[in-house]
């Protein structure tokens, strides 16, 4: 049978009229440091850096599996004629789609196991500056997959029937029809903020998660994007539809993102490697103390919060489960374990590259914007070898842990 494929990118105009939340720094928070703080994609599009780099995500994704297999078996699939005859699954922030590609094909997979003939529909979403070119490398099988340990993924195009959408509106809009995505899946994605109160300038932390009490205007507009978020979802979904969310927290024991009870804490590393610049004249005051994270990691209780504090939520989402993990960096796992064959500088210009996909553009917002931008970046490629040479001095203790609350969510009718 031939394979059948439609790529349709839904980057739309929408009319002043319309509500559309797109990412935004807080004028009034802005400095002489400043930069807006936005995440902007790493790397040439089409290249799949974030994939290439971002190995422990494979990992999270794995991990979560059985959960979205098993949700799969038990939900409801719609008959021929109501609504699109199709099974349509939604993949919200994700990134170039690399990392997430080995899941897509399971999930087809479990649901083909009880409906043969079943098409599927699988859209892709994320901001509208994501790496799309990427995306559809990936996802029509342009370029391949391996995950953290070599290991090739197979993609899901290749199953036949299957039909790739993008869109790149921002998972905090409503980004697909009413009743119309039968599974939801996002995957380290809505921690990062709508907008951006970067009140961490000028602070010694420059993430909330650090912070002894959490700064109120991240909190705040936290809990507002969470309920934005989840209304979204609730309105996509159809009845039956599922949605699995695995986003980054601070968990009951106080741990988050690369600061967990085992190796050193990530954000000590980037402090200090941050502090150097200026020790080596290349940054001053303004900019030491500019960089705010524009991100924010929910406890469990603010997760639960958020649907429990709205009617229309709580009456038409049921949460299904809700846990919190730990997942080790498989960096510092392998190297640790002997097999990585890598000597201390190899592994650090291995492991590092994991956390400048995400983190690059915020550290570079922080620099004063009447630099150029050829002097930014030789200040930014300061900045990371100042952090490879840091792990190089003892790699046994540098890595990155995951730290995800894990929530299963149901669409009651």
């Amino acid at each position: 049978m031939k394979i059948s494929a439609v790529a349709v990118l839904l980057l739309s105009t929408v009319s002043a009229t319309h509500s559309l939340v797109v990412a935004t720094a807080d004028s009034s928070c802005t400095t002489k440091a400043g930069g807006t703080g936005v995440h902007v994609p790493i790397g040439k599009d089409g290249e799949g850096e974030y994939t290439a780099s971002t190995k422990g995500c494979f990992d999270v994704i794995s991990a979560a599996t059985p959960l979205v297999l098993n949700e799969i078996k038990k939900q409801p699939l719609r008959p021929f004629g109501v609504g699109s005859p199709a099974y349509h699954i939604a993949d919200y922030g994700t990134a170039d789609a690399g990392t997430s590609l080995g899941l897509m094909t399971k999930m087809i997979e479990a649901v083909r196991e009880r409906e043969v003939e079943k098409e599927v529909v699988v859209h892709y979403e994320d901001q509208l500056t994501n790496e799309w070119q990427s995306v559809f490398n990936h996802a029509l099988g342009l370029k391949s997959v391996s995950d953290a340990y070599g290991k090739p993924i197979s993609n899901p195009y290749s199953l036949q029937n299957v039909y790739i959408e993008a869109c790149g509106v921002g998972f905090h809009n409503q980004c697909y029809p009413t009743n119309s995505i039968d599974f939801g899946v996002s995957f380290t994605a809505m921690h990062w903020l709508s907008r951006f109160p970067s009140s961490l300038r000028g602070n010694k932390y420059m993430h909330a998660a650090r912070c002894d009490t959490s700064p109120l205007p991240e909190k705040e507009q936290a809990a507002e994007d969470w309920k934005a978020i989840l209304k979204a979802r609730e309105k996509e979904l159809v009845p039956g539809g599922r949605f699995v969310c695995i986003n980054f927290c601070k968990d009951s024991k106080g741990q988050f993102l690369g600061q967990t009870d085992v190796g050193e804490s990530m954000w000590d590393s980037f402090q200090s490697s941050w502090d150097k610049l200026k020790e080596q004249g290349l940054i001053d005051e303004d900019e030491r103390l500019g960089v705010s994270f524009p991100n924010y990691y929910r406890t469990k209780e603010e997760f639960l919060e958020g649907i429990e504090a709205d009617k229309d939520i709580s009456s038409s989402l049921k949460v299904v489960s809700i846990e919190e993990r730990v997942v080790r960096c498989p960096y510092r796992e392998l190297y640790n374990s002997g097999k990585s064959g890598k000597s201390p500088r190899e592994y650090a210009e291995w492991y590092v590259p994991t956390t400048k996909t995400w983190s690059h553009s915020t550290f570079k917002s922080a620099l004063k914007a009447e630099r150029s931008e050829d002097e930014k970046e030789s200040i930014m490629s300061q900045f990371w070898e100042n952090y490879m040479a840091l792990v190089a001095e003892n790699p046994e203790v540098h890595g990155m842990d995951y730290v995800h609350a894990y929530i299963v969510f149901e669409k009651v009718e």
